[in-house]
């Protein structure tokens, strides 16, 4: 289950009944728009989950750690692993950049162009080769 708080629409998560990679269309009180085949479809939180941050995911949305094993480069941002395997990125909001799923990496990489470049960018496992 995902913190309702925690997902925004664009976000790609995992729905349980599938199995699939999907992408969140809307967010409302208290259920989600999910982009399903070959309609789209309502759930709650309790459908979806986190796909877990990788370090192949990553290479997939091109994003690169051969100058530092540890430092993670792309889509004009760096990500760190710590020995926890948990990813963490510069602090944009009072609370840490720490990522353990795609939708928050998402959600960081929109948070830290809205805050600090101006330009609109985001990640989708389905743009990548």
């Amino acid at each position: 289950m995902i913190n309702h708080e925690d997902i925004r629409a664009g976000n790609q998560v995992l729905f349980k009944a599938s199995g699939a990679t999907i992408t969140i269309l809307k967010v409302e009180s208290n259920k989600i728009l999910l982009d399903t085949f070959p309609q789209s479809s309502y759930c709650s939180n309790n459908d979806i989950s986190g796909v877990p941050l990788t370090k192949p995911m990553l290479r997939r949305l091109c994003f690169d750690n051969s100058e530092e094993s540890t430092t993670w480069s792309g889509q004009g941002i760096k990500i760190h692993e710590k020995p926890d395997g948990i990813f963490y990125g510069l602090r944009i909001v009072k609370t840490r950049a720490k990522m353990e799923y795609l939708h928050q990496l998402q959600n960081y990489l929109t948070d830290f162009y809205a805050l600090f470049r101006e330009e609109h960018r985001s990640l989708d496992l389905s743009e990548c080769n």
